[in-house]
């Protein structure tokens, strides 16, 4: 059943995953697609359902450091699936820019592919 109130876009970003109620306990890993509502993170750490955590994604200036909290509704051995909770205004904000900017690049792809140019129709995008 889908649960999803948005699209999923494919994204690729690095990220730190730190678990809620844990100081100090953090992984690396890599954003993989995102939602209004959540995230898949491929990474090997095996959090259990219903696991709270952190993810924190930092653009390579610095300018833009975003925390996503979640829930881990579901994980396989690739990695695992959050639905956001307690999302400010900004970080709603910023996810919806990344979604437009997603369409932006995916229709220019489209267009690009139509007229002979290398590229391709699947896109993906980098989150920063």
């Amino acid at each position: 059943m889908e649960h999803r109130h948005g699209e999923r876009i494919r994204a690729l970003a690095l990220v730190r995953v730190c678990r809620s109620d844990r100081a100090g306990e953090c992984r690396a890993g890599l954003l993989y697609n995102i939602s209004q509502d959540g995230i898949f993170v491929l990474s090997n750490m095996r959090p259990a359902i219903n696991t709270g955590l952190d993810v924190y994604i930092q653009s390579a200036d610095n300018r833009i450091n975003l925390c996503l909290p979640g829930q881990v509704v579901h994980a396989n051995g690739h990695g695992f699936g959050l639905m956001f909770r307690r999302l400010n205004t900004q970080n709603r904000w910023l996810i919806r820019l990344f979604h437009e900017n997603y369409r932006t690049t995916a229709k220019r792809q489209l267009i690009e592919g139509r007229q002979g140019a290398q590229g391709t129709s699947e896109a993906g995008a980098s989150f920063f």
